[in-house]
């Protein structure tokens, strides 16, 4: 599970070393290959997400290439955002010399711990050239608010 992180403009050393590791074992771990020609070459992936606040709201960006918007659920419950859905593998002739298939397929499921402070009831998303963007907008408390100095 991610949570919502504001990170810096500029980076420490350590944080950019922590990310470039979390980075290595995200694309490591959630794969099992298997070597029997009758299965997928992937059992299991994980979608790439970005995360953004902006004043009035929180926004996820997942890439999701090749799926379609009725293969994907959203939900949240107790301040988590689940995306959840499953890529159908494509029926494909099987070619002489096809060495490995690299695509992912199966199931994922991503979630993201959200601040209590938003308004759930006015959470969107839309889905678009392989791109779901989710839109989760700021409760009014919790707004920023600027305050000129008298």
């Amino acid at each position: 599970m991610k949570s919502l992180t504001k990170y810096p403009g500029s980076a420490s050393t350590v944080n950019e070393l922590r990310r470039e590791m979390d980075r290595i074992f995200n694309d490591l771990i959630p794969f099992s290959w298997k070597f029997d020609e009758s299965e997928s070459a992937l059992e299991y992936w994980t979608p790439r997400a970005d995360m953004v606040e902006t004043d009035n709201e929180y926004l996820i960006h997942v890439d999701l290439p090749g799926m379609s918007k009725k293969d994907i659920k959203i939900n949240y419950h107790d301040n988590v955002l689940t995306i959840e859905g499953e890529r159908k593998e494509e029926q494909k002739e099987k070619h002489e010399g096809y060495m490995r298939n690299e695509r992912y397929y199966g199931s994922f499921e991503r979630s993201f711990m959200m601040p209590a402070t938003i308004t759930v009831d006015k959470i969107k998303a839309t889905f678009k050239d392989g791109v779901l963007k989710v839109t989760i907008p700021k409760a009014e408390k919790s707004k920023r608010k600027s305050v000129t100095i008298e």
